[in-house]
């Protein structure tokens, strides 16, 4: 409790210096920078070494010693999240091989894992450009579109520009569903499939490449776009509570009424996920009612899903109540981001350096490098197998916390 009060009172002296001028100079201020460019370095320096492939695919699996633990590179998922790493990447070293594979990915999504016939893009191709999963996956696809926005941005080439804004124009037109949010998947067609279940987390991922998109090309359609899938959420999807907090369930049914049961569980990671994107929002022209929602989920987020004991981000909570306080890597991350984000607040800045704290000594793997999947009492009760967490939650954390110092 001594040393929580020590830490607390260091983290106020900083957050309160910027606390009229908000996000990110109190980022600056509270973030412990030589922790994450060191961090940063160790992930962009192992992936530029293993991901990049002879055709220009993108590897995403490995296993902890680094060996591939796939056959097949490319995954629209995580061949689009190696691109927008590489591009981190560039923009944090200035070294050029970083954006030389970040170029050739995003390339490669214009050729190999564009669809020339129905648009969109594959889901899955084999080393040598074929097709092998012609489905087009909503996750994926904001991954995709993701990718593109950042290499439009980081390049100032206008072709990527152009692909990125394409590549919106096919999902809005047909991925969208009527209500307002996404379907899950569909045929290579676009044609109406079934679907037994839906989920907030491409809307989510989504929302993210449009502020992305925004960043890259100042479209207004698209500040536009961005506000409907985000009203969307905050009107149908959003429950509010008493006490002011809310919260958004991950599964739906066909109606986009939250699951009752237990499969409608409440991720928390993804709480913390949409607070800092919401927050980030207003600046890309979206209306300031997104920040106050970004409170809200926060506020839900750490009653509910942090640790206030020894610090960390659970990870979710059932329709029964129960709450699972298993640890995994990408909530850590993206609570440190929602921390961050609001670092002015010292109660937050504290929560930062608990969490970031837990990170290093319990999930940060010393031995092979990267970060391992979950703390060790999380790994001591559920299997966290052997394979590397891709970079994307985690260079995007380092990211946000280094890039106020530029």
């Amino acid at each position: 409790m001594l040393r929580r009060a020590a830490v607390a009172s260091c983290l106020a002296l900083l957050a309160a210096c910027d606390s009229e001028n908000g996000g990110r100079g109190a980022i600056a201020d509270v973030a412990n920078t030589e922790w994450h460019r060191k961090d940063l370095n160790v992930h962009l320096s192992r992936w530029l070494a293993v991901a990049p492939t002879p055709s220009g695919l993108l590897q995403a699996q490995f296993e902890r010693s680094w060996l591939p633990a796939s056959r097949i590179p490319g995954d629209l998922t995580g061949h689009s999240r190696m691109v927008y790493t590489m591009l981190i990447g560039y923009e944090a070293t200035g070294d050029a091989r970083y954006l030389e594979v970040g170029k050739r990915g995003a390339d490669l999504l214009l050729t190999t894992f564009h669809d020339p016939l129905h648009g969109g893009f594959f889901q899955g191709v084999d080393a040598q450009g074929k097709p092998v999963n012609m489905k087009k996956n909503s996750y994926g696809h904001a991954f995709a579109l993701l990718a593109l926005s950042h290499a439009a941005r980081v390049t100032g080439e206008p072709k990527y520009k152009e692909a990125a804004l394409a590549a919106w124009h096919d999902i809005r037109n047909n991925l969208r569903d009527p209500a307002g949010g996404l379907r899950s998947s569909a045929p290579r067609d676009f044609t109406p499939a079934p679907e037994k279940y839906l989920s907030q987390n491409p809307i989510m991922h989504m929302f993210e490449a449009l502020l992305a998109l925004i960043d890259a090309t100042g479209d207004q359609q698209v500040v536009a776009d961005a506000r409907a899938l985000g009203d969307f959420v905050l009107n149908r999807l959003m429950i509010g509570l008493p006490d002011g907090g809310a919260y958004i369930p991950e599964w739906y049914d066909l109606q986009w009424k939250p699951l009752a049961n237990d499969e409608g569980y409440i991720d928390i990671g993804h709480q913390f996920e949409w607070s800092h994107l919401l927050r980030s929002a207003e600046k890309r022209g979206l209306p300031p009612l997104y920040s106050g929602v970004a409170d809200r989920l926060l506020k839900f987020a750490v009653a509910k899903g942090y640790d206030e004991q020894d610090g960390g981000v659970f990870n979710r909570i059932y329709t029964s109540g129960q709450v699972d306080r298993g640890k995994f890597w990408w909530q850590q991350a993206e609570g440190m981001k929602a921390f961050l984000a609001v670092a002015q607040r010292p109660e937050m800045a504290r929560r930062y350096e608990e969490t970031r704290e837990l990170v290093d000594k319990e999930i940060l793997d010393h031995d092979n490098g990267g970060w391992r999947f979950g703390a060790k009492e999380t790994c001591a009760r559920v299997n966290c197998g052997k394979i590397q967490p891709d970079p994307y939650h985690l260079v995007g954390l380092d990211w946000m916390a280094l890039s106020t110092k530029r």
